[in-house]
């Protein structure tokens, strides 16, 4: 199968430099270990977590599996379009996004252009599933917060956001004169930065039209369900350890809500606003302030900065040792989607 966009050069559409990513990761890890040290002052959550090391352990292996299976997602996605990679090449590709995910609307994950291009995989494809993956996840992590909407004043706000957010992509991808008018717009900006960002999009949604098929979609949402399930079981399983007991629906739910919270905010990485939803929900069902922080925290380091610390990794052997071009053509793959 011939891929649907012509392939254009990386560096037109690339994501900025990453030295630029590593300061400004290194500003945001500043901040919040700031942050951490004032809070622990009065909480001394730092010290209750220091006594959870199973735990957190625990919690980390749950969403480490999430990850797989975020990937495996992914993997599907590129085979849809037309390309197929080693699997274990493209997971360290994909893993090496997550160094720039606290970002905000996560966009420091298109670190991943760079690294999948060696797999031959053109940057449009990788902005396009990437477009898929984070429409897939707001679908998922709102479904997953209704149980718990009574805890969020602005829940329906939020699910108004998401559902206005995915039906322009969704018209888009259906009515092509609704997305040369978003381009003309997009040229239309004050700023060389704002127009060539636009340009950018706009690549990534014109290829977004055979991932939306419910063939496609349908084992995405349960790969990206089970993702989620996962980490909201990792959250419930640390708040479980640390006393409270939360119903089905607020252990499923609080943590995804906070996540839809922290995106809304536009802060990178949600850092700090996720924190506060959590506490806000965890406090309003009737857990102490203090364990309620310590929850909120926990479950950050062993997911946020636990995958931080997996794509700082992930980058830095792809820079020592760059993925191998072995990535072959798939189309014998397209005509069944996600096919084992």
């Amino acid at each position: 199968m011939r891929p649907l966009l012509d392939q254009q050069p990386v560096s037109a559409i690339a994501p900025p430099p990453r030295w630029r990513g590593l300061a400004f990761l290194l500003a945001i890890s500043s901040v919040y270990l700031a942050l951490l040290l004032y809070v622990d002052r009065d909480t001394g959550v730092l010290s209750r977590l220091a006594e959870l090391p199973g735990s957190l352990a625990l919690c980390a292996v749950l969403v480490s599996g999430s990850f797989a299976m975020r990937y495996q997602r992914w993997h599907c996605l590129l085979r849809v379009q037309g390309y197929e990679v080693h699997w274990g090449e493209g997971l360290r590709a994909y893993v090496a996004g997550f160094a720039f995910t606290a970002s905000p609307g996560k966009a420091g994950e298109l670190l991943r252009i760079r690294y999948f291009g060696n797999l031959n995989v053109p940057p449009q494809v990788v902005l396009a599933t990437f477009i898929v993956e984070r429409g897939q996840d707001l679908l998922v992590i709102t479904a997953l917060g209704v149980g718990v909407s009574a805890l969020i004043p602005a829940f329906g706000a939020l699910a108004m956001l998401v559902a206005g957010s995915l039906s322009v992509l969704y018209l888009a991808t259906r009515w092509p004169w609704l997305l040369q008018k978003m381009g003309a717009i997009g040229d239309r900006l004050p700023f060389a930065w704002g127009r060539r960002l636009a340009s950018f999009l706009i690549a990534g949604v014109s290829g977004v039209s055979p991932l939306l098929r419910w063939s496609v979609m349908l084992p995405g949402l349960v790969l990206g369900g089970s993702a989620w399930l996962l980490i909201a079981l990792a959250f419930a399983a640390l708040c479980s350890v640390l006393g409270m007991h939360l119903s089905w629906p607020q252990a499923l739910g609080i943590y995804p809500v906070a996540m839809l919270a922290g995106a809304a905010s536009f802060v990178p990485g949600g850092v700090g606003t996720t924190e506060a939803a959590i506490v806000l929900m965890l406090t309003t069902v009737g857990a102490n302030m203090d364990v309620a922080v310590t929850a909120a925290i926990g479950i950050r380091l062993a997911s946020l900065w636990l995958a931080i610390v997996m794509g700082m990794l992930a980058m830095a052997s792809l820079e020592i040792r760059p993925a191998r071009q072995c990535s072959r053509s798939a189309s014998a793959a397209t005509e069944s989607a996600f096919d084992s």
